[in-house]
C-alpha cells in the first residue's frame, strides 16, 4: 500500500472537512433514512483492546468504522491518533506485509500521542492477519491502542482471536453486524410505525406486553404492508434504502451485491455457481420442513465439490458430509441459520437428529426464487423471518458473533405424540415457545399445542392477522410479533 493510498484513506489527518468527501459517509448522508448502528456508540474508546466487528458483506461495517473515527475525533482524539487501513488491498499478502503497512501508517501519522485508534477493515483479506496483530502487540506497536477489526468470515475471525490472540485483546468485545431487522425496516419505510419493543415471548404474553400489542393494533395494517416489503427486500442497508425510496423491488445492483458476496465465499470452498444455486433452491423448497444431511445430499443433483459419489440424476451426487460442510460454511458466513431439534432432558441441541435450515436474509429468497422460477411460500418465509428474529433475541451476544451454525438458545422440538413445535427459545428452565399457524386459516385446536406440550411456559402462535390472548393459546399476527421482538 503506497503512502499516497494511506494518506487518501486517512483524510482527517489533513482535512478538517474530511467527512463530506469520504465515500462511505457521503453515501450514508445520501440515504433516505439513517439506520441503527448501536456498535458505533457502544464501542469502548478509552481502554487498550482488540475489538472485532463481524458480519456478512455489505451490512455497513466499513461505514461503521468511519463513524467510529468520526466519534473518536468528536470526543477528543487528535486527527493523527486515528489510523484506518482498507486491508482488501492486501488480499493474499503475508503477515510481514501487514506489519510493515501498520508501521508505515503510524510513521506517516506522526506524533507520539497514545492511545491510537487503529481501524483494520476486512482484516481477513490479509493473509495471516492473526500473526501480524500478535507481533504488533508483542512488539509494543499497538499494545496501548484501541484496535478495531472487521471481517466477513466468522470462521477466520473466531479462529484468529482464539488461537493467536490469547491475552492480547484486553477488554476487547465481539460485535455482530447483521442486516437490519424487521422493526428497523418497518420504521424506516413507514415512520408512522414506532420503533420495535425488543421484548421476549414471556414479556409479550405478560400483562404489560399484551397491553402494548393491543395498543399497537392501530399500526397492524401498516406493519403487514411493511412485512410484505421486508420479505421482498430484506435488511441490507442498500436494499432498505431502495425500499424507503419506494422501489417496487430490489434493483439488479442490490441483488448482485448479495449474490456476489455469497458466490465469492462458496467458491473459496470449490463450489460452482450451478451447485450453489441448486443448494439454495433445495433449501428454499424446504423452508419450515425438517431435513437430514443425508436427505439433502440425496436430493442434490449437482456436485458441490469435495467428496462426492457418482449416481444417476435425481439420486444425488454428493455425500452427507460434503453437503453439511457447505451449509455450515454458509452459516459461518451468515448466509444460513441451522436450527437443531431440542433435547429437553439435557436442554441442548440433538445434532444427530433432523434439523431446519433457514436463509440468512429475505433477499436471498427473492434472488433464488427469481433465478430458478420458484413460487414464493409466504408462510415458510415468515417462519424464516421469525427464526432470524428469535435468534437475535435469545442467542447470547458472544455466541451470535461466532456463527449461525448451531444456536444454543433456539431449537425445534418434537413432541411425545409425534408433533412438532416450530421454536423453543431460551435456557432449559426458562424455555419459551413459538409456533407458526397455517397461513390461510388458524386451527384453534392446533393453536393450543404449544401450551399443552409445555404447560406453564410462555407461548405464542404467529398468525396471518388474528390477535387474541387467552388461557389456552395466544394468537399474534406475524408482523406484530416480529415488530415486538425487534429492537
Amino acid at each position: 500500500m503506497s503512502d499516497e493510498q494511506l494518506i487518501r484513506y486517512n483524510r482527517w489527518w489533513t482535512e478538517p472537512e474530511w467527512a463530506s468527501a469520504d465515500p462511505h459517509l457521503r453515501r450514508l448522508s445520501q440515504q433516505p433514512t439513517r439506520l441503527p448502528a448501536p456498535q458505533v456508540a457502544d464501542l469502548d474508546l478509552a481502554r487498550p483492546a482488540v475489538h472485532i466487528l463481524r458480519g456478512p458483506r455489505q451490512v455497513g461495517k466499513s461505514t461503521d468504522l468511519k463513524l467510529i473515527a468520526q466519534r473518536a475525533l468528536a470526543e477528543g482524539y487528535r486527527p493523527r491518533q486515528v489510523v484506518y487501513l482498507a486491508l482488501d488491498l492486501l488480499e493474499g499478502q503475508d503477515a510481514a506485509t501487514l506489519i510493515r503497512t501498520v508501521e508505515r501508517a503510524y510513521t506517516l501519522a506522526g506524533g507520539s500521542y497514545r492511545p491510537r485508534l487503529l481501524l483494520l477493515d476486512e482484516v481477513t483479506s490479509a493473509g495471516d492477519w492473526r500473526t501480524a496483530v500478535k507481533v504488533l502487540w508483542d512488539d509494543g506497536v499497538i499494545d496501548e491502542d484501541i484496535v478495531v477489526c472487521t471481517g466477513s468470515s466468522a470462521n477466520d475471525l473466531a479462529r484468529g482471536a482464539a488461537e493467536r490472540l490469547p491475552g492480547r485483546r484486553g477488554p476487547g468485545q465481539d460485535y455482530l453486524v447483521l442486516p437490519q431487522d424487521f422493526g428497523a425496516f418497518a420504521h424506516a419505510t413507514d415512520p408512522g410505525i414506532p420503533q420495535g419493543l425488543g421484548l421476549s415471548i414471556g414479556e409479550i404474553v405478560g400483562s404489560s406486553g399484551q397491553s402494548a400489542l393491543l395498543d399497537a393494533r392501530i399500526h397492524l395494517p401498516a406493519m403487514q404492508r411493511a412485512l410484505e416489503r421486508y420479505l421482498l427486500f430484506g435488511g441490507l442497508p442498500a436494499a432498505v434504502a431502495e425500499a424507503v425510496a419506494g422501489a417496487p423491488g430490489p434493483s439488479d445492483e442490490v441483488r448482485r451485491v448479495m449474490w456476489d458476496s455469497l458466490i465469492k465465499e462458496v467458491q473459496r470452498r470449490g463450489a460452482t455457481l450451478a451447485a450453489t444455486q441448486a443448494l439454495l433452491e433445495r433449501l428454499m423448497r424446504s423452508l419450515g420442513s425438517r431435513m437430514s444431511w443425508s436427505q439433502l445430499a440425496q436430493d442434490m443433483d449437482v456436485p458441490l465439490g469435495g467428496s462426492t459419489h457418482r449416481s444417476g440424476r435425481g439420486h444425488g451426487v454428493n455425500d452427507r458430509r460434503t453437503v453439511q460442510s457447505y451449509v455450515e460454511f454458509m452459516a459461518i458466513n451468515y448466509f444460513a441459520l441451522v436450527v437443531y431439534f431440542w433435547r429437553p432432558d439435557f436442554g441442548t441441541a440433538n445434532v444427530s437428529k433432523a434439523k431446519k435450515i433457514y436463509l440468512g436474509d429475505p433477499l436471498l429468497h427473492t434472488i433464488t426464487a427469481d433465478r430458478v422460477g420458484l413460487r414464493r411460500d409466504p408462510r415458510g418465509e415468515v417462519e424464516n423471518a421469525l427464526a432470524l428474529a428469535l435468534y437475535r433475541r435469545y442467542e447470547r451476544s458472544e455466541r451470535r458473533a461466532e456463527s449461525t451454525a448451531a444456536p444454543e438458545s433456539l431449537h425445534v422440538w418434537s413432541t411425545k405424540s409425534g408433533g412438532e413445535i416450530d421454536f423453543v427459545c431460551g435456557p432449559r428452565q426458562q424455555i419459551e415457545v413459538v409456533e407458526v399457524a397455517d397461513w390461510e386459516r388458524v386451527n384453534r385446536q392446533k393453536a393450543t399445542a404449544p401450551m399443552r406440550a409445555l404447560p406453564g411456559r410462555p407461548a405464542v402462535t404467529a398468525t396471518r392477522g388474528e390477535l387474541q390472548f387467552g388461557p389456552t393459546y395466544n394468537l399474534v399476527p406475524a408482523a406484530l410479533l416480529l415488530w415486538a421482538l425487534s429492537g
